[in-house]
C-alpha cells in the first residue's frame, strides 16, 4: 500500500515498484485518484477519520509506504489531521492485516529539525486518537501551518522509533526516510511556506534539488527483503545537505577539501555556508529545509 500515490513521490514509488515486479498487487490510495492502470486504486482524504474508516482493505498487506502529507501553507489543524493523526490511525488498520516479516515505511522530512515545539508536548502527539485531541493540542500549543508542518515530521520521526520497538515482538519492522526539498508538485508551497531563498540556498549547497526519483528509491530499497536488519531509524535523502552544512562549521572541513583539490579549496568548499570562509562559523542545521 503506498498512500499519496497520484502524484510526487508516491507515484514514483508506485511506478519504481511495478517496473521492477508487475505483478506485484499495489493500493494506491490518495485524494485524488491514481492513474496508473497497474494499481488497485482507493480514494481517501486522510484529514477524515470516516474516510480512512471506510477504506476497504485486502485481508493481507505486506508492506506500507506512508507517503502522502500536507505543506506548512495548509492550516495547522489540516497539517496534523493528515500528516499526524490520519498517518497514525491509517497505520494502525493495516496493522491489523500484516503478518511476521511485514514493514511500514514513513515519509518524514529534513524540516522535523526546524521543530521547536517542546518535547513533552511533541509526545502528545505521538498518542492522538481524534479531531478533538488535536484541536485541543492546538489549543495549549497555538501555532501556525508552517510550524506544525515541522512539528508533525518531528513527531512522525519520533513515533518511527517507538512503532518499531512495539513492534519488535511481531517481526514487523517500521524505519521513516527524510527527504531534503524535492522537485514535485508541492514544491511551491515549501517556497511559500519557508521562504524562496532559503529553499534556493539548498540546492546551491548541493547543486540542485531531488526528483522524486530518487526518495522513492530509498523507500522502495526499504520496502524490500533486501533491508531485513534496517530497523527503527531515519534515512536522510538529502543529497548530503545536512552534511554539507555540519562540515562547515568543523576545523576539519578546510584542510580535508583542501587535500581534495590540487590548488586549495574549490570556490564551492568555501561557499558552503556562506560568501567567506569565516561565515561557516554563522552556519547552523536551522537553516536547513526540506
Amino acid at each position: 500500500m503506498v498512500t499519496g500515490a497520484a502524484s510526487g513521490i508516491g507515484r514514483a514509488l508506485v511506478d519504481q515498484i511495478l517496473d521492477a515486479d508487475p505483478d506485484t498487487t499495489v493500493i494506491a490510495v490518495d485524494r485524488s485518484e491514481c492513474t496508473d492502470p497497474r494499481v488497485t486504486a482507493l480514494r481517501c482524504d486522510l484529514a477524515d477519520q470516516d474516510s480512512i474508516a471506510r477504506l476497504a482493505l485486502p485481508d493481507r498487506i505486506d508492506a506500507l509506504a506512508n507517503v502522502a502529507g500536507v505543506p506548512g501553507t495548509a492550516p495547522a489543524a489540516t497539517v496534523l489531521a493528515v500528516n499526524t493523526l490520519g498517518l497514525q490511525t491509517l497505520t494502525y488498520r493495516v496493522l491489523d492485516r500484516m503478518d511476521t516479516g511485514a514493514v511500514i515505511v514513513n515519509v518524514a522530512s529534513v524540516a522535523a529539525q526546524r521543530n521547536t515545539t517542546p518535547a513533552d508536548q511533541v509526545a502528545r502527539l505521538l498518542s492522538v486518537h481524534t479531531a478533538d485531541d488535536i484541536a485541543t493540542w492546538l489549543t495549549d500549543n497555538p501555532i501556525d501551518g508552517s510550524a506544525a508542518y515541522y512539528t508533525s515530521k518531528r513527531v512522525l520521526v519520533d513515533w518511527t522509533v517507538v512503532l518499531s520497538a512495539a513492534l519488535q515482538p511481531r517481526g514487523i519492522r517500521a524505519v521513516s526516510v527524510s527527504p531534503g526539498p524535492i522537485e514535485t508538485p508541492i514544491l511551491t508551497d515549501f517556497e511559500a511556506s519557508m521562504g524562496v531563498d532559503n529553499i534556493a540556498r539548498s540546492a546551491a549547497v548541493v547543486g540542485r534539488h531531488g526528483t522524486a526519483a530518487e526518495p522513492a528509491a530509498a523507500v522502495r530499497f526499504l520496502l524490500s527483503p533486501a533491508a531485513s536488519w534496517i530497523n527503527g531509524i531515519d534515512v536522510p535523502v538529502e543529497g548530503g545537505l545536512l552534511a554539507a552544512r555540519v562540515a562547515a562549521r568543523s576545523r576539519a572541513f578546510a584542510p580535508v577539501a583542501a587535500r581534495l583539490t590540487a590548488g586549495g579549496p574549490r570556490q564551492h568548499d568555501t561557499d558552503i555556508a556562506g560568501d567567506r570562509p569565516q561565515d561557516a562559523a554563522n552556519t547552523s542545521a536551522e537553516g536547513l529545509l526540506s
